[in-house]
């Protein structure tokens, strides 16, 4: 793994675990609900949807730090990539993880 690779996955790491802060719960909930807005899940359990964030291209991950997962420009970011690779989120598989959408 590349040093981008490690600290990315540290990011994807420490926000997914970060159990305190209300923002990123509400964040959280928010991308369960996307999950069930696009289709791709009836009824995601926390493990869909940590499967899917650590699937999210590293872009949408920094942009997501930087902006709020709920800001227009990552949630379009979102909604492309769930377009994109709806099926195969679906069925859960191994998504490389993208650096650029």
């Amino acid at each position: 793994m590349s040093y981008k690779h490690n600290n990315l996955m540290a990011m994807r790491e420490n926000y997914w675990n970060d159990e305190q802060s209300q923002h990123v719960q509400i964040e959280k909930q928010f991308l369960q609900q996307t999950l069930i807005q696009q289709g791709v899940f009836q009824t995601p359990t926390p493990e869909d949807v940590k499967y899917f964030f650590f699937a999210l291209p590293s872009i949408v991950i920094v942009k997501g730090y930087a902006l709020g997962f709920q800001h227009a420009q990552v949630k379009s970011m979102i909604e492309k990539f769930i377009q994109q690779n709806k099926n195969r989120l679906a069925q859960r598989e191994l998504l490389k993880v993208q650096f650029r959408m």
